[in-house]
């Protein structure tokens, strides 16, 4: 509403004028609420005699004839009850408010200061604008503790509700939007969103600007328990951050040593703690393991299995044990024949910390090894069971160089070629199964043992050859020519081979082979005759035994025909000049000696072994299938010179089997 004296403009609610502060009549008027007129028009049943804040007993009385218990609505009673409550509340708060905000006007209007000052005729160009501005705060100063006529001064002139303001006694100062020169007043007082007619944040001119009356009374608006919480978080969070970096620092060092003890190759360990470590590992291609114990320096540590100690340096102790060493006897004086394809092994270590002190068990060393088995590869029969037909038999096997070789209980180990094959004859009698033993032991292996059974029927007529029959010949024969020229001492001196053997007495004896001089006495049964070798290689020479009214008895025996190197190399064609004409020619040429030298281009096989060779040169290649019968295994990108006989072709290449192999630049 309008103040009947200064003519502002004011809020229904307010009970003085916010310019001059005279009471507004019209609102201190008593209106009667819609509410209160219906309960003026209707006597209510119930009658409220005292009611006072925070009390929750209600008394009340009843008026003669006019009370009914059963028609009271308690609930709407105690909801009405509990809206005054709250509006009464809620005026307290508005009334506290108000208050506030007229304490900080009254702080504000003390404290205001011109930002721009108004010029002035005090001499504003004399003592400048500083002057100026503290002129009018004492002015200012002196219009606001000056006393009225009843002696009363503005503080004395405050009511519960605060200065408003008296025009009486203060002229505002006649200043207009438009004025530029109008000064600017700032006290830092900021309006709180629920102050009358406060201002947002864009309408505010100028920007605020902090004064330190404003900064005290912000830190008087903060409570105690405000203050408490933001401390006890300030001394939280400084707690945090000081054991944040105190880890920081901690992990950093620790760090740091561990990388120092690293390059001093030193571990830290207690002086009483030891540790143990297994890891796998190789030796010269064999497997093996590695035991490194971790323990005080000086230290001995003693394996019995072993019989062995060892003195920790930097901190630590490794030794590493080939696994053959525990089941190769050959190797290690400690191990222990096995025959099963793996073995655990126990190492119990003792570890005496001083020289003087006691020694003590640590915890026992357990791990499982491969035992390898020797290698042996059957080269002649194909099989482990074989029928054959002659009383002498060549028992061929592939093993391991430097191995350990028994065949049929004679140590052979001494007559192992380089190809690794080795050989033995044997005697097949005419029994059915006759069993031949092989055991082989290879370095760094298990034995390994098998068994060969070679079948030969049962004869009517016996028929056998001597033990010492020939099996290979490396001589060239002597023809019946030859022979009849010589003279006796040639005689004497000429390599002549013979086949002997014994048969039923009375028995005739036939050879179909091509021989000569073939002997025979049937008292005794024995024979002799001299075979005539033509064909390089194996030479099937079968003699049979005959009888009246009994079978025939026949064996069949194997002679390896292939004369020295001197005898052989002597019969060799140059195959490099003879290379288009061995092609043209194969089938008459077959069986021809030649001799060829080139480069290992690639092995096809290794039993037997079967390898390519060029002759060529870099500008025409002439390649050669060579199936080595030689004693020296080739190697790819290795030069040879060979000597062999012809056999065929392979793949438009003709083919040699090679008797003789030499190494050459």
């Amino acid at each position: 509403m309008k103040c009947p004296h200064c003519g502002a403009w004011n809020q229904a609610f307010i009970p003085r004028c916010v310019r001059c502060g005279e009471p507004l009549e019209e609102n201190n008027e008593q209106k009667t609420a819609s509410w209160e007129e219906a309960m003026h028009k209707k006597k209510p049943a119930l009658q409220v005699i005292q009611f006072e804040p925070g009390e929750k007993n209600i008394r009340i009385e009843e008026e003669d004839g006019l009370y009914d218990p059963e028609a009271v609505n308690r609930a709407q009673l105690r909801d009405e009850l509990e809206e005054l409550e709250e509006r009464r509340l809620r005026g307290e708060a508005r009334k506290e408010q108000m208050k506030e905000q007229a304490r900080r006007v009254r702080r504000s209007i003390r404290e205001a200061e011109i930002i721009r000052p108004v010029q002035d005729a005090y001499g504003a160009d004399v003592e400048g604008d500083q002057a100026v501005i503290r002129k009018r705060q004492q002015q200012r100063q002196e219009q606001y503790v000056r006393g009225n006529e009843a002696g009363e001064t503005r503080y004395e002139q405050e009511n519960e509700r605060g200065y408003m303001g008296n025009p009486e006694y203060e002229t505002p100062l006649a200043f207009t939007d438009d004025d530029k020169d109008a000064p600017y007043y700032y006290d830092g007082y900021t309006p709180e969103s629920g102050d009358q007619g406060a201002l947002t944040d864009s309408e505010y001119f100028p920007r605020r600007m902090q004064t330190r009356a404003v900064r005290e009374d912000i830190s008087e608006s903060f409570s105690n328990t405000k203050k408490k919480k933001n401390t006890f978080w300030r001394v939280l969070t400084s707690v945090a951050v000081v054991l944040i970096l105190c880890a920081a620092v901690g992990v950093g060092g620790v760090f740091i040593a561990r990388e120092f003890v690293i390059r001093q190759g030193l571990q830290m360990r207690a002086d009483d703690e030891t540790t143990v470590e297994l890891t796998a590992t190789t030796v010269d291609g064999h497997p093996a393991h590695t035991i490194t114990i971790y323990g005080k320096e000086n230290s001995t540590i003693y394996f019995e299995e072993m019989q062995s100690s060892y003195v920790i340096a930097d901190g630590k102790v490794s030794v590493t044990i080939p696994d053959y060493m525990w089941y190769d006897t050959e190797s290690s004086t400690y191990a222990t024949p096995v025959e099963t394809d793996t073995m655990d092994v126990t190492i119990t270590p003792f570890i005496r910390p001083t020289q003087e002190g006691e020694q003590y068990a640590l915890e026992p060393i357990q791990y499982t090894i491969d035992v390898p088995l020797s290698p042996i590869y059957l080269l002649n029969p194909g099989t482990v069971y074989a029928e054959v037909g002659v009383s002498i038999y060549e028992v061929r096997i592939n093993v391991e160089l430097g191995s350990t070789v028994i065949i049929d209980g004679t140590n052979v180990s001494t007559l192992i070629r380089e190809t690794g094959n080795v050989s033995k004859n044997v005697q097949v009698l005419p029994v059915g199964d006759n069993t031949i033993s092989i055991s082989v032991k290879s370095k760094y292996c298990r034995e390994n043992k098998m068994e060969v059974t070679l079948h030969r029927a049962a004869q009517e007529i016996p028929l056998e050859l001597a033990a010492t029959v020939l099996v290979e010949w490396n001589y060239e024969p002597v023809t019946e020519e030859q022979y009849a020229n010589a003279t006796t001492e040639e005689k004497q001196k000429m390599q002549i081979p013979t086949i002997s053997g014994t048969t039923l007495p009375g028995a005739t004896i036939t050879v179909d082979f091509p021989h000569r001089n073939l002997e025979q006495d049937f008292e005794t049964g024995a024979f002799s005759f001299i075979p005539l070798f033509s064909q390089l290689g194996n030479n099937d020479v079968v003699i049979r035994s005959s009888i009246d009214g009994k079978k025939d008895s026949v064996i069949t025996h194997t002679v390896y025909y292939m004369p020295n190197a001197d005898v052989y190399t002597r019969k060799a064609w140059d195959l490099d000049s003879q290379y288009t004409d061995l092609i043209n020619y194969i089938s008459i040429r077959k069986g021809t000696i030649y001799v060829a030298t080139g480069t290992i281009q690639r092995i096809i096989s290794s039993a037997p072994q079967m390898a390519i060779m060029n002759i060529g040169d870099d500008s025409f290649e002439k390649l050669v299938m060579l199936e080595n019968s030689s004693k020296t295994t080739w190697e790819v990108g290795t030069r040879y010179r060979i000597y062999g006989e012809a056999y065929g072709l392979y793949n438009s290449m003709p083919r040699l089997t090679a008797r003789y192999t030499y190494l050459t630049d």
